[in-house]
């Protein structure tokens, strides 16, 4: 009997520690079973792609001499800032969608992701519905996806709340490049969920 600290162990005592969370998520109330807010994954699917334009839009006018000329924005307005936010948001709304059509809707961004985690990359079910029991078809989500979220979520606080940080282009276009794959798996993952 070794003790494989790497793996499998550490991967199952993760998921240990998931469960544990998201079942208290579902005591405390930021997790709920609401089979009606299935109706509102095509609304949060949409406000994602709406998230990915606007964050395209800032792009191109941070990096645009005539866009900001036209718009009447300052020669040195830089929009990494909101572009980070906007990549944020459009991964919040995607991951608010997927647990949208297994009738889960999340009270805090923390629920949410952890919520997307469990149900997701584990495939695991907390809690007993016919909605949940859509998981068992759908596609596994690479955990990846779900780094990728909590990383751009430090991000989003960094640009949003610290007034002395300095944005840069590449980690604004990191983000925006990770919200469209990020977007882009959620949705096939959700028209699996048949």
């Amino acid at each position: 009997m070794g003790t494989n600290i790497g793996g499998n162990k550490m991967s199952d005592l993760k998921k240990e520690m998931l469960k544990i969370k998201v079942k208290g998520y579902f005591d405390n109330g930021d997790l709920k079973v609401d089979p009606t807010i299935t109706a509102l994954v095509k609304y949060h699917v949409d406000k994602a792609r709406h998230n990915i334009e606007t964050g395209s839009l800032l792009m191109e006018v941070s990096e645009d001499n005539e866009s900001k000329k036209r718009l009447k924005v300052s020669a040195d307005y830089i929009g990494y800032d909101w572009t980070i936010s906007c990549g944020y948001y459009a991964m919040f709304h995607a991951a608010t969608a997927a647990l949208a059509a297994i009738g889960i809707k999340a009270q805090s961004h923390e629920s949410l992701i952890e919520g997307l985690e469990y149900h997701f990359v584990f495939k695991e079910k907390t809690i007993e519905s016919e909605d949940i029991e859509k998981i068992k078809s759908a596609k596994k989500l690479d955990e990846k996806y779900v780094n990728r979220m909590w990383a751009t979520k430090s991000k989003r606080n960094t640009a949003q709340y610290k007034a002395d940080a300095v944005i840069a282009q590449k980690d604004a276009e990191k983000v925006y490049k990770n919200a469209i794959d990020f977007v882009d798996t959620i949705e096939s993952l959700i028209k699996g969920l048949k």
